[in-house]
């Protein structure tokens, strides 16, 4: 595989080099883009007593932008920066303290897409999951309100999603190629060197994570009144601790609409990943009329945990609503309910369940 590539980067590199210049006609100039989201509600929780009412927020700034050289070739930029990393579980969840989340440089032409950086995998971007208004369940804000003191991880792992990142890598470095766009299908392929983000340093081969694939294929079209999104993907990676597998995930996702009506759902599965190997699943309802949109979507997560500590299962149900109040502005409700199950013993037994409801304003801007 390496040589595949290395050979195809050499030929890609050999045609810029004799090709005909080209320019822009404008310089790369960055616009200012992202969303905001300020939830108010209340959580209770049977562990540690946790009942409450809470303020909480989610917010990314994201500079874009990009030029189109006289041969029809786009070149540009996206920077994505945290307006909360440092706070909440779910934050860090998603960040790890990172202020800058996604980071890449893209090409675009009638050849397909190109990215290079800090990005999410082909596989997981090309993922169709249940239709949801509300706060999210599947890689969702729910343990916000009420935690999982789980042993694995929630976002884009098994244990809280079906839109996995192999290994729980995610936001890695790596090179990335989308097809164009044919009668509604279109292919993806990503390879990441090691598992690490912004890090300039050379990959290790004895790690846990390297020289992964990822491969995903999405198909999204309308006909007869009724719209159709799906998707597969698959994953695998090297692992050359002693004793390690090859962690590997693949997953698939089905969403049919019809008069305004959505119903869908998705699966994953994730192998040799420790404790977050695991399966997942969601499905899920909405409906959408003018600026109002209703859901009732249900997730189900199961993960290896703690080595010896038994299998954990996190079960989740969310009834939302939303109102669109104008362009870019929403206004959404949400109840919810959340039931960890935790197989281990006596004190290390951290099963939970709660519910909560919210209300919050999303703005996109």
């Amino acid at each position: 595989m390496k040589k595949i590539l290395l050979g195809s980067t050499a030929l890609v590199a050999a045609g810029m080099m004799v090709a005909p210049a080209v320019h822009a006609e404008d310089p790369i100039q960055l616009g200012v883009g992202g969303f905001m989201e300020q939830y108010f509600g209340y959580g209770s929780s049977d562990i540690d007593d946790r009942d409450h009412f809470d303020q909480k927020s989610d917010t990314e700034i994201i500079f874009e932008g990009s030029t189109t050289l006289d041969n029809g070739i786009q070149f540009g930029v996206n920077v994505q920066l945290e307006g909360n990393s440092q706070f909440g579980s779910t934050s860090a969840d998603r960040t790890g303290g990172d202020t800058i989340d996604e980071s890449y440089l893209f090409v675009e032409g009638d050849f397909g897409r190109v990215l290079m950086g800090s990005e999410n995998s082909a596989g997981y971007i090309m993922s169709v999951a249940a239709p949801n208004v509300g706060i999210g369940i599947n890689s969702g804000d729910q343990a916000d309100w009420v935690p999982a003191d789980s042993d694995a991880g929630q976002f884009r792992a098994a244990l809280g999603a079906t839109s996995l990142e192999n290994a729980a890598v995610n936001d890695a470095n790596r090179l990335t190629y989308f097809t164009p766009r044919f009668s509604g299908l279109q292919g993806g392929i990503s390879y990441t060197p090691d598992g690490e983000e912004d890090d300039n340093s050379q990959p290790d081969e004895n790690d846990s994570y390297h020289d992964g694939i990822d491969v995903g294929l999405n198909f999204t079209e309308s006909f007869g009144g009724f719209d159709i999104a799906a998707s597969g993907r698959y994953g695998i990676a090297s692992n050359d601790e002693a004793g390690g597998d090859d962690p590997n995930v693949y997953g698939v996702g089905l969403n049919v609409g019809f008069a305004g009506f959505t119903v869908g759902g998705s699966y994953a599965q994730q192998e040799d990943a420790g404790s977050n190997e695991g399966q997942s699943f969601d499905v899920g309802a909405s409906y959408g009329t003018g600026p109002w949109g209703v859901s009732l979507t249900y997730f189900n997560g199961e993960a290896e945990g703690a080595a010896g500590g038994g299998d954990e299962e996190l079960q989740t149900i969310e009834a939302a609503a939303s109102y669109a109040l104008g362009p870019g502005i929403k206004v959404i409700g949400s109840i919810g309910w959340n039931d960890f199950d935790d197989d281990e013993t006596g004190a290390d037994d951290d099963s939970n369940d709660g519910y909560w409801v919210v209300t919050g304003i999303k703005l996109n801007f």
